[in-house]
């Protein structure tokens, strides 16, 4: 919806002119005016300690929601981006207990529910948001992110001044001197936990609130988190129960983000999650209009076969009645868009898949959409990935007890695991390493075992790529341990103790460790490059309680054939919640994972031709540019690019080898250090 842009000095540092502070929020605002391209404003206090900044994307109060938002005392202000959910009722709860509301936003909802609820306001919050909100009485500053993380939002303490911002690239006009975070680099850390590359600058965790005082004490605690019943506890509902009880609360969340001022639309791709997610929000706009249509917008690549989800999604879109888009870009304008792509999400990427993302908002920009709903976030919730199955498969599961849920035994569970453990893992699309079901024991140990974080943990660089001092200086990185590291050890004990089942841990880890990046880098930052807010329905936190309370069979669902041979099905009570609103054939499809096929060059005896992508990393990934990074090493990244170039041999899915990942890695870091204008990294300024 929008962006947005703070500073606090405190009181050992000497603020600037309030002239001064105002000229450098508006210039930070001008970098991500592309959130809020509809109207700008700021705000700084008397004394020049504090400002806020905001650009707007008008969605909701179209007429006068201009932020920064205050009070009617003038003591209490703020900035938000994103939607509050509910907010007419809470809105009129607060106006009986004598609020006056100056917009129709419901952003204002904020500083009224902190007037009356003070630092537990937060927990009345509802929807996907990121604020920065501040008490001049109290001299207090807070800063929130919503519950999973949807929107991003950073902060750093650079020269006795608090920053925070919606991007990294509104920091420097704030004054921040950006330096490389070699450290973070080598360990993932803008992938596993609150770390950027930039040296200093982290995340505000999802679900976190952040505090600041004029002392210049900072303090973050989390005011929600995931939590999964106890596995040895019987659930005491029917099958029948879960599912309607899921079904509502989907029809709601998808109720509650279709309130909107401008018209809205839905991504939707050939699988369950975003078809779903059409089927309901034409269900509930044909409860007034019995010819309401909804428009859906589908990335499709044609001649990909098995790999296109176009088919697919139309004959979802025929079957309600959609008015269908299809955006079908080629490899050449996915190569052109991919350094775009890395600027927005200001994250190292390894395919294309970005790419393709920012190329479909922007089609959704030009046909007059401000507003999209999405299936993000259900793989997580309810189960969708292959890699949670082998943790389903770790322990029984007594908490399920309905009859008509057939459960393996121990032994026949035991058999599914092995043979699957047996077999070579799957290499996830964004992996620069081999996955292994046997290494790293002592990491996969500390969350009980399970394998789930091992397949994250292959987006790694390999230290080779790194110059030697900086293996030397931060040692091996091991990126299952981090990533155990990284999550709270409330999480870890049930997880170690078994208190959780195996299947609720690797949840959690993807909830918490790759999700929130999934939702930034290849979602909200993507969006609102083009002036588009995204509204992940399946990550209505009401929802996800819900569902995280179910037990793991109804999630992961066992099946045994005529042959007495055991499968399993994925995200088996989102199917069944979401049979009445979508095609059988969505009902019964396996998870696809959302993939941009690149072609394969033609080639030659005497040498291949260069697609592309070949020629982009060609020009782009060159040893003066490799070089000004400061901490690659040349000699690696000049053998893995000769490889790719001379390479013959293609992976059969249409997506890259990893030699190719690596590399769009290594380039996404170069336009990243340009346009940021990082310093090359050496070892002695980096002890400065």
């Amino acid at each position: 919806m929008c962006g947005l842009t703070a500073v606090y000095y405190a009181q050992a540092s000497p603020p600037p002119s309030t002239a001064n502070l105002g000229s450098a929020l508006n210039k930070s605002l001008e970098t991500i005016k592309y959130r809020g391209p509809d109207s700008s404003g700021t705000w700084v206090s008397d004394d020049a300690r504090v400002g806020l900044g905001h650009v707007r994307l008008s969605i909701i109060g179209l007429a006068n929601g201009l932020q920064p938002l205050s009070d009617e005392s003038g003591t209490v202000h703020c900035v938000v981006n994103g939607e509050f959910y509910g907010f007419e009722k809470i809105r009129t709860e607060l106006e009986a207990k004598g609020s006056v509301f100056a917009t129709e936003t419901d952003s204002e909802i904020l500083i009224h529910l902190y007037k009356h609820y003070s630092v537990n306001f937060v927990q009345r919050l509802r929807g996907e948001f990121a604020f920065v909100l501040y008490d001049s009485t109290r001299q207090l500053l807070f800063a929130a992110r919503d519950r999973s993380g949807i929107k991003p939002l950073y902060y750093t303490l650079s020269g006795g001044r608090l920053l925070i911002a919606s991007e990294l690239k509104a920091l420097p006009a704030l004054g921040l001197e950006p330096k490389w975070d070699v450290e973070s680099i080598l360990q993932m850390g803008e992938y596993f936990d609150d770390r950027t590359i930039l040296k200093g600058v982290q995340k505000i965790p999802p679900g976190y609130l952040l505090t600041f005082r004029r002392s210049g004490h900072l303090f973050l605690r989390s005011y929600w988190d995931h939590n999964y019943p106890d596995a040895a506890v019987p659930d005491p509902r029917t099958v029948e129960e879960m599912v309607q009880g899921a079904r509502e609360r989907m029809i709601e969340a998808v109720r509650l983000r279709l309130r909107s001022d401008v018209p809205v639309a839905v991504y939707l791709s050939g699988g369950i999650d975003s078809s779903s997610v059409a089927g309901i929000a034409t269900s509930i706009l044909r409860e007034k209009n019995p010819e309401a249509k909804i428009s859906t917008f589908t990335l499709g690549f044609p001649g990909t076969k098995d790999l296109d989800e176009g088919p697919s999604a139309r004959r979802t879109a025929e079957f309600l009645g959609a008015d269908a888009h299809m955006v079908e870009p080629s490899e050449k304008d996915l190569v052109e868009a991919f350094e775009e792509s890395v600027w927005h999400a200001e994250s190292p990427y390894f395919a294309f898949n970005a790419a393709g993302k920012l190329l479909l908002s922007k089609f959704v920009h030009n046909q007059g959409y401000k507003v999209v709903l999405t299936g993000e976030g259900a793989d997580e919730t309810f189960g969708g990935y292959i890699f949670f199955i082998p943790d389903y498969l770790r322990a029984p599961d007594p908490a399920t007890r309905d009859p008509v849920v057939s459960l393996p035994t121990d032994a026949e569970r035991a058999v599914l695991l092995h043979k699957i453990e047996s077999t070579p893992a799957p290499v996830a699309q964004l992996a620069l390493q081999q996955m292994s079901y046997t290494d790293q024991a002592e990491a996969r140990s500390v969350l009980g075992g399970i394998s789930t974080p091992r397949s994250w943990a292959a987006i790694l660089f390999d230290a080779e790529l790194f110059v030697p001092e900086i293996p030397w200086a931060f040692g091996k990185a091991e990126g299952t341990m981090m990533i155990a590291q990284g999550l709270e050890p409330r999480a870890r004990e049930n997880a170690a103790s078994g208190k959780w089942h195996p299947l609720h841990t690797s949840l959690y880890v993807g909830q918490k460790v790759i999700l929130p990046w999934l939702l930034s880098a290849m979602g909200e930052r993507l969006e609102l490059a083009n002036s588009v807010e995204s509204r992940p329905a399946f990550l209505d936190h009401a929802l996800v309680e819900y569902v995280n309370s179910l037990p793991p069979s109804v999630k992961v669902r066992p099946v045994q054939d005529e042959n007495g041979e055991w499968t399993c099905t994925e995200k088996w009570i989102l199917r069944e919640a979401a049979r009445p609103f979508v095609t059988d054939e969505l009902y019964r499809r396996r998870k696809m994972h959302y993939n941009t096929p690149i072609a394969r060059p033609s080639t030659s005896p005497a040498k291949p031709a260069l697609t592309p992508l070949g020629i982009l990393l060609q020009n782009r990934v060159t040893k003066e540019n490799v070089e000004r990074l400061g901490w690659a090493n040349w000699s690696y990244v000049e053998g893995l690019l000769n490889e790719f170039l001379g390479a013959t041999e293609w992976p059969t899915d249409g997506g890259l080898s990893m030699g190719a990942r690596k590399l769009l890695g290594v380039l996404s870091l170069i336009t990243l250090g340009e346009r940021l204008q990082i310093p090359a990294w050496s070892p002695r300024k980096a002890h400065l």
